[in-house]
């Protein structure tokens, strides 16, 4: 069972935050004092934390009042982090997710949390930050949390990419891109024909996170119907896929991106596409 604690008297043992106007202090306690402030939040179980995170009222942490809780609660965040701390960093993740969602506390507060979340979480909270993907004031930082997470954000991420729209569209198809989500080769592909030209980029640039066989058809496509800026960065991503094909074991694919790319840009102005993609071929 675990003990009670005063959580406020806790967090009243830290510093206070400097004063605009005078010489800084760097505000903070010594590591020593810090870890001893984290064990007594940590020794007293999910309802400390709870305690500790409902205490933060805005984004950032701003405010006499706002300081110190968010500067503990970081502190948790990075310790739990530590080798062997498994069971409180679980507890500390899902007693932060257990906030997420609702009107109490506000959004700004729920933006730190996700930070937090962001800095410590793992798949245990992945389905929790996937709900949020659609929730207006928060869905980017839940985006960025899922990103950091990595293992098991593909699929929400997939969800929410079926209704998104926008900048909300494109800020998903870069986080699949960004965890290298095989499962959303199909959606990327597509998403290389889109009207929008930072659509199509950032859905090129996904498949060459991606490196699978089945991204070579349309990186190369891409590379070879674009123009102008687009064709630099196009051409780019097609360069990128090709390094990564071949970093992964995928020797032959590799090769063939790099043939279809010297072929697809004959120009004068494409000789240093041609000459990449010359000396990845040399290096297979």
């Amino acid at each position: 069972m675990k003990k009670q604690v005063n959580v406020a008297a806790i967090v009243e043992k830290l510093p206070d935050a400097d004063r605009p106007g005078t010489a800084s202090k760097f505000t903070g306690p010594a590591p020593d004092e810090a870890k001893k402030l984290v064990a007594s939040i940590l020794s007293g179980g999910r309802e400390a934390i709870l305690e500790l995170a409902e205490m933060i009222r805005d984004a950032n942490g701003k405010g006499e009042k706002n300081f110190k809780p968010g500067y503990l609660l970081h502190a948790i965040a990075l310790r739990v982090g530590d080798k062997g701390r498994d069971k409180d960093k679980l507890v500390f993740t899902e007693a932060l997710a257990s906030l997420l969602g609702g009107d109490n506390p506000p959004p700004g507060a729920q933006e730190y949390l996700l930070r937090e979340l962001q800095c410590a979480g793992g798949p245990e909270v992945v389905k929790t930050l996937g709900a949020l993907l659609e929730k207006p004031g928060i869905w980017e930082h839940a985006l960025s949390a899922l990103v950091a997470i990595g293992t098991g954000a593909g699929e929400p991420l997939r969800k929410a990419l079926a209704g998104a729209k926008g900048r909300r569209r494109l800020a998903i198809l870069q986080a699949l891109g960004s965890i290298r989500d095989t499962a959303s080769t199909a959606a990327l592909a597509g998403a290389t024909e889109d009207k929008d030209e930072n659509t199509r980029l950032v859905a090129g640039w996904g498949l060459a996170r991606v490196a699978a066989p089945a991204c070579v058809q349309p990186v190369v496509k891409a590379a070879a119907k674009a123009k102008s800026w687009e064709k630099i960065q196009a051409n780019k991503a097609a360069l990128l896929l090709a390094e990564n094909l071949a970093a992964s074991g995928n020797k032959d694919k590799a090769r063939e991106t790099c043939n279809l790319l010297i072929n697809a840009n004959q120009e004068e102005d494409d000789s240093y596409v041609r000459e990449i993609a010359e000396r990845i071929i040399a290096g297979l």
